[in-house]
Parts: C-alpha cells; structure tokens; sequence
C-alpha cells in the first residue's frame, strides 16, 4: 500500500498562470507535469500518475496566493476543484483544502469549516513563505483553535521553495515552535522535511508529540541521502512521525526511490529500515492522521 500525502492539483492556465509554474518548478523540468496530457481531465492525469507508479491513493491538495500579487491574481485553485478532481476515482483521493489566512482569517475559519462538514475534506494545509506571513501572529490562533476542534491535521509548507515571491524569513521550521508549545494537540505535518533546515525541522518534531514530516520533494536526492537521514529522523523523532510524499516534480521517481532503500542499505552495508517502518512512512501514518479507511 502506498499513499502519497503530497500531490497538488489545479489546471494550468485557468487556476495557476504559466509562468508561476515555470518558476516554482524550473529546477524539475519547468512546466512537463503540469503541461502534459490536456486532452485528459486533472483526475484523469493524477490516476494515470498513480497507475503508472504503483501509488494506491493520492492526498490532494489546493493553494490560495491571490492577496501577495498585483490586483489579486495570483495562483488560486478553490476548494470545491477537488471534489471535481476526485469525482474520478472516489476511492483513490483523500482533499486536503487551503486557505490564505491573511486575507481574512476569520473568512478562513469558515472556509476550513464548510469545507470539513460539508465537502467531507480530510485536512487543511498553510503556506506561511507564499502568502507572506508568520505562524506565529496571534492573528491566527482562532484557525489554529479551529483546526483542534476539527481534529484534522495541518500541512505546512517550510522550507526552500524557487518561488521568489516566497521571503525566506517564514521558511524556517523554527517557526512552528511556539505555535506548537501554545496547541500541543494541533497536529502538524512539516512540509519537504523544512529543507534545507533538516536538522532544525527534527529537533522541532521531537520536541512535541502532534508535530510530523512529510518527504516531498526528497526524490531530488539520492538515494543514499534520503535512507541516511530518513535513519537519522527514525532515530531522534520515531518512525511514527513521517509521511512519504511526492511532489508533483517528483511522483515519477519518488516512489521507485523509497521502495530501493532496502537495496541500498544492503549496498552500503547499513541496516535497512524495518519493514514494518516503511509501511508506516509509505501510508499507515497518513491514513491515521487523514482517517482514511477500508
């Protein structure tokens, strides 16, 4: 079984502008996975993407940029796109819904709400570097009490990302600290394990019980680095705390990568990661926190 917890859907043009997508993703190929098969539909693509790669489901997600561009045109794909994207496949999607906070958080409140209650979502993610703002800002401590009452996991993006329009000073994972002291029962997952800051982003996970990882983009490494410090993170934060994810610059080679460790420990002359901990890496700790069934 496989889940990927890291998967962002939206149509090229109508929801995210060319360019903006060249830009985030010009290190990877530029535009190919998004650009690719428009004779198909998103759900379409993402299934074909999963066949493809072994994937059993994909946890997909939205973005809402809109306020930290000129007249508001940012990228935007609303939340109700991913009951489209799933319409597909029911089975194989779990929706992970955004919102800016910023732009008004208590808009943002309702808008987690409606779209947990009523569009039956399965969590929430937040993207302090792109929508220009801090974690910390009591401002958003009613979405975070929101999220708590919920019960459903926050993803949040921390780390490096091309974007430039993203200020490097709410990249950093030491950011979720005080966040995580204040609401020791929110449950985080930190994005792209808060590359470049890993050693930062595991001292904060081992410091609270709620705070996790997830391990998009870490196809861009190679093998050898991700087993290593996939060890390291098993060792510090325990294997209960990390989340295979893609990327969609990676979905064609993470999977093929996690599923070679065992390999290339054997080719180090390193232990393997016990295979009752891959199972909770590649899906057994997204579906617990995501309560995906069956």
């Amino acid at each position: 079984m496989i889940i990927d917890c890291h998967v962002h859907v939206g149509k090229l043009h109508e929801h995210y502008p060319e360019w903006w997508v060249a830009e985030l993703y010009r290190a990877w190929g530029g535009v190919r996975q998004w650009g690719g098969g428009q004779d198909q539909t998103v759900g379409e693509r993402m299934v074909g993407m999963m066949e493809e790669h072994g994937i059993d489901m994909m946890c997909i997600m939205t973005s809402d940029h809109r306020r930290v561009y000129p007249d508001r045109k940012g990228p935007y794909c609303p939340n109700d796109f991913l009951l489209e994207v799933k319409e597909t496949a029911p089975e194989r999607f779990a929706l992970t819904c955004s919102v800016d906070p910023l732009r008004d958080v208590y808009e943002a409140i309702q808008e987690v709400e409606r779209c947990i209650k009523e569009l039956g979502i399965n969590a929430v993610k937040v993207y302090p570097s792109y929508d220009h703002f801090d974690p910390r800002d009591p401002q958003l401590w009613p979405l975070y009490e929101k999220i708590i009452e919920l019960d459903i996991p926050m993803q949040c993006h921390m780390g490096w990302t091309p974007c430039l329009n993203a200020p490097m000073k709410y990249q950093f994972p030491y950011l979720l600290d005080e966040v995580a002291y204040r609401y020791p029962d929110l449950k985080i997952v930190v994005c792209h394990l808060g590359w470049p800051w890993v050693d930062e982003c595991m001292a904060l996970i081992a410091r609270y019980e709620n705070v996790h990882a997830d391990l998009a983009y870490w196809g861009w490494f190679t093998p050898e680095e991700n087993l290593r410090i996939i060890q390291r993170f098993g060792r510090l934060c325990g294997f209960d705390k990390l989340l295979f994810g893609s990327e969609n610059s990676h979905t064609h080679m993470a999977v093929e990568l996690m599923l070679g460790l065992r390999q290339e420990a054997e080719r180090l002359g390193l232990e393997p990661i016990a295979e009752e901990d891959m199972e909770k890496i590649m899906w057994k700790n997204t579906a617990r926190l995501w309560k995906i069934e069956g």
